[in-house]
């Protein structure tokens, strides 16, 4: 328990200090601009908010259609367990683990089997990985077309071509042995723990994943689907940003939208703070005046960003999490029949 307060303590003391050098320099020269966020004359504002909301939604429907039409839960269910899982996510550093773990133990507990809710989050994760380097990678190039890459371009468009690679690379050695055999055999030989561990993939390779993934390629239909919702999910996103950075005016073309959307997307692999809080604030707001926004544009836009993508998924996900306990609570207490 202790560890834990130290642990929490030194989290919070990051993220103190990351707002003091990154996020508070860019809204110095902009402070007296802030009361400029609830001025919601502009239509791009309540576009934005629309957009993050149909964003969910994609998100919802591409984790309800991988799984199986015989185990799907409600549609209203599986928002329930997203939001829920979604706002866990981004309350705790390097959060994503825990969302997955968490939307794993709601779908079981909604009647989905244990190996069908594992393979269904490991796929849709990794089919959102795939669309999400895949948007980013084509944006980057389709902004840079027509006068090259920038300074601030060339890594966001390098590191989501190294993962498209990576991630072609793996999905096609997995279906291949000898490539399974390869990594159990390394891992192995790791000292100490590496038997353990290598068996344990094993196991779980061949009792949860195995044959969810021959039925996965025979019914490719299903995951042409899951993809397309998990593009629209990542492509509403990013149009969130674009309405919120012309709510004010910072108008910085294809290619500055798409580097600010990458450096939050990456942001959040980093186990700092929560979803990269702080820093990605601090980093998209000068990669945005790198691009010709307003330093105003660039700040207020931003921070309605962050306010409506990782800031309203939090209490609606309090809110889904509890109305899931809720109605579990009152499938398994039923009221009492009255007496005769």
């Amino acid at each position: 328990m202790r560890s834990r307060g130290v642990r929490l303590g030194l989290q919070l003391g990051v993220l103190a200090l990351v707002v003091w050098l990154l996020v508070f320099p860019q809204l110095r020269g902009s402070s007296h601009s802030l009361p400029l966020l609830w001025d919601l004359d502009t239509a791009w504002v309540p576009l934005a908010l629309l957009a993050e909301l149909a964003s969910l939604t994609a998100y919802t429907l591409a984790t309800r259609t991988m799984l199986a039409k015989p185990i799907r839960p409600p549609y209203r269910r599986v928002m329930a367990i997203d939001l829920s899982s979604i706002a866990l996510g981004k309350c705790l550093p390097d959060g994503g683990a825990a969302g997955t773990a968490l939307c794993w133990r709601l779908l079981v507990n909604n009647g989905v089997p244990r190996s069908d809710a594992a393979f269904a989050k490991l796929a849709q994760g990794l089919g959102s990985a795939v669309t999400l380097q895949f948007l980013l990678f084509t944006s980057l190039v389709a902004g840079a077309w027509g006068h090259g890459f920038t300074s601030w371009s060339i890594a966001p468009t390098a590191m989501a071509g190294v993962c498209l690679t990576a991630v072609t690379v793996l999905i096609l050695s997995l279906r291949k042995p000898r490539f399974r055999e390869a990594i159990a055999g390394s891992v192995a030989r790791i000292p100490r723990v590496g038997k353990s561990v290598a068996a344990r993939i094993s196991y779980l390779y061949e009792r949860y994943l195995e044959s969810h993934l021959r039925g996965a390629a025979r019914d490719r239909r299903r995951l042409a689907v899951a993809a397309a919702w998990s593009l629209g999910n990542w492509t509403l996103d990013f149009v969130a940003l674009y309405a919120s950075l012309s709510a004010y005016g910072a108008h910085v073309g294809l290619e500055g939208v798409a580097v600010a959307f990458a450096i939050a997307c990456f942001g959040t692999w980093l186990p700092i703070t929560p979803s990269g809080l702080g820093v990605t604030e601090g980093l998209m707001i000068p990669a945005l005046i790198a691009f010709g926004s307003p330093r105003i544009g660039a700040v207020l836009g931003v921070l309605t960003w962050r306010a409506i993508a990782y800031w309203l998924p939090i209490p609606l996900g309090a809110v889904a999490y509890s109305a899931l306990h809720l109605g579990r609570r009152a499938k398994a207490d039923p009221l009492p029949l009255p007496a005769d």
